[in-house]
């Protein structure tokens, strides 16, 4: 497990570990279902920034297992070591729209995100794991900016 607690998104966020998982017991289970959701509404309020990770992770509470406590121990981490910082917006008169492509996975799906700056903060965030398969790392950067222009 990383100790650098400097980004929520470790270098291995997107990695599944496919071979012997192991599952979590059904108390942990649990609780980690209850923190992802919280999560997932803190992100939308007031940490854009862990987006990506909480979205990643809510495809994991039907089954959690262990190397996704590790992620989510990891963003718990990450949250603690920046709750000093404050989200700021500041305006300049002008909204910029920009697309992320985060990483393609072996079942041909990509997940993207586009965020819709406001002067210097970021206003609006959308992480997606997208549906539909493509047969190249361009393919979904196209499909992700018609989702967020669209």
């Amino acid at each position: 497990m990383e100790d650098n607690s400097a980004s929520p998104i470790a270098n291995r966020l997107f990695t599944i570990k496919t071979t012997d998982p192991v599952p979590l017991d059904e108390p942990k289970a649990q609780f980690f279902h209850h923190i992802v959701a919280k999560l997932l509404f803190l992100c939308k309020r007031s940490y854009p920034d862990i987006s990506t990770s909480i979205e990643f992770l809510t495809t994991w509470v039907e089954v959690p297992d262990g190397d996704g406590y590790d992620k989510l121990t990891r963003i718990m981490r990450y949250l603690r070591s920046t709750q000093h910082l404050a989200l700021k917006l500041t305006t300049s008169g002008i909204l910029e729209k920009k697309l992320c492509s985060f990483a393609t996975y072996p079942d041909m799906r990509c997940h993207t995100g586009g965020v819709i700056m406001a002067g210097k903060g970021a206003a609006y965030t959308s992480p997606i794991r997208q549906n539909v398969n493509t047969k190249s790392s361009t393919e979904p950067e196209m499909i992700g900016v018609s989702d967020l222009i669209g």
